[in-house]
């Protein structure tokens, strides 16, 4: 299934905001996403259903590569292809804008987002000892990854 995507915006960061909260445990304010949204380094792109925000992916672009800053999922809406639907417009956008490579971090006890990211033609570069604390008793590590555009 294809959804409309949209390019996020500025006023777009309270609904941003509340959809991070429902999906991480230490969610970003909409200040911060407002603050984002207003660098033109960063692209974010969402789908919407039943004039909802159901989705989000935010990148950041600097000589030449991306960083995949953050993805969101809608827990009633996730496992329908909304996360791979923005990777992939966001990996063709980047390329559009001549971008050569992103990279990202995962948790490493996030199975399902390394699965959707491998899926996408990522692969790991290493690992960050004891990265991501927030909600867990013992802190994980961040799994690095990367795809290379334009090959």
């Amino acid at each position: 299934m294809t959804w409309p995507l949209l390019v996020l915006r500025a006023d777009d960061a309270a609904r941003m905001s509340r959809l991070h909260m429902r999906s991480f445990d230490d969610p970003w304010s909409a200040v911060a996403f407002r603050g984002m949204l207003l660098d033109t380094t960063i692209l974010s792109l969402g789908i919407e259903i039943d004039g909802e925000l159901a989705g989000f992916v935010t990148a950041q672009t600097v000589a030449g590569e991306a960083d995949i800053l953050t993805v969101a999922t809608a827990p009633e809406h996730r496992r329908k292809g909304l996360a791979a639907s923005l990777i992939r417009a966001l990996v063709s956008r980047l390329g559009e804008r001549g971008i050569a490579r992103i990279t990202l971090e995962v948790a490493e006890d996030n199975a399902g987002a390394r699965a959707l990211y491998a899926a996408e033609g990522f692969t790991v570069d290493g690992h960050r000892p004891r990265y991501y604390t927030a909600g867990r008793d013992v802190p994980v590590d961040a799994i690095l990854m990367s795809r290379k555009l334009g090959v």
